[in-house]
């Protein structure tokens, strides 16, 4: 049992940082669902959303195990909680204390490393231990590979959500038609940068014009409820991936 445990070290830290990266990705795709219908630069919506958001981030990352009996990357790991010496579920208040106790993950990260029976404080005051399943409905490889596709497929999700989230805003279209009314050039995809703060947001986005400019970066502020452009930029070289970027 002890040599079971100690086998689960890395597997814990790699699926802690998949349920992290999973948790938040489909935070922010959420972020953007909602942003269809608020319009994400909408001041009462930036108030509002960041509460649940990190709620929903902190009660899964923390607690995610209390309401699944197991977290979506221990599964894809091959690892899962167990009781130790008793062979019943575990208790609602075992769960509470392995959550309650990640919220120093940083610190338990380094128990759980220098530990040599393999456990971090929560799992000595839960009296519960990380295993390895003793069976699987998927071999490794479908796991590994299932694990990657799903973040695969938050991340063009997210991309397709904030693109649609981001044209309904009264900044992006403000943008745009300062584009259009000073032919400066026509929008030619989604969005590709945007950082956006209460009063100031910047956002870069693919264009066709004369003078071959592959993107338009466009700089506004808010005045009293309506944005202003105050600097229009254009560039050259080509922007790869895209990015978000959002604070107070």
């Amino acid at each position: 049992m002890e040599s079971n445990i100690l086998k689960t070290k890395g597997k814990r830290f790699i699926a802690f940082i998949y349920d992290l990266a999973f948790i938040i990705l489909l935070s922010f795709i959420l972020f953007m669902a909602f942003g269809l219908i608020f319009k994400i630069d909408s001041v009462s919506y930036q108030n509002f959303i960041i509460f649940p958001l990190v709620i929903s981030i902190a009660l899964y990352a923390f607690f995610g195990e209390l309401f699944f009996k197991n977290t979506l990357g221990k599964y894809l790991s091959g690892i899962e909680i167990v009781t130790n010496g008793s062979a019943q579920g575990i208790p609602i208040k075992n769960y509470l204390r392995r959550g309650l106790l990640k919220i120093i993950f940083p610190f338990e990260g380094v128990v759980l490393l220098l530990s040599r029976k393999g456990k971090r404080l929560g799992d000595i005051w839960a009296h519960t231990s990380v295993v390895n399943k003793q069976s699987n409905s998927l071999n490794p490889y479908t796991r590994v590979f299932a694990g990657i596709l799903a973040i695969i497929i938050l991340i063009i999700l997210f991309r397709i959500m904030m693109g649609m989230a981001v044209k309904k805003s009264d900044f992006y279209n403000i943008g745009i038609n300062h584009l259009k009314t000073n032919n400066l050039g026509n929008t030619t995809g989604f969005v590709k940068v945007v950082d956006q703060s209460r009063n100031k947001v910047n956002f870069i986005v693919p264009i066709s014009n004369d003078n071959n400019d592959k993107y338009a970066i466009i700089q506004l502020v808010r005045s009293g409820d309506e944005w202003v452009v105050s600097n229009t930029q254009f560039s050259k070289e080509h922007i790869s991936g895209f990015s978000y970027g959002f604070s107070f």
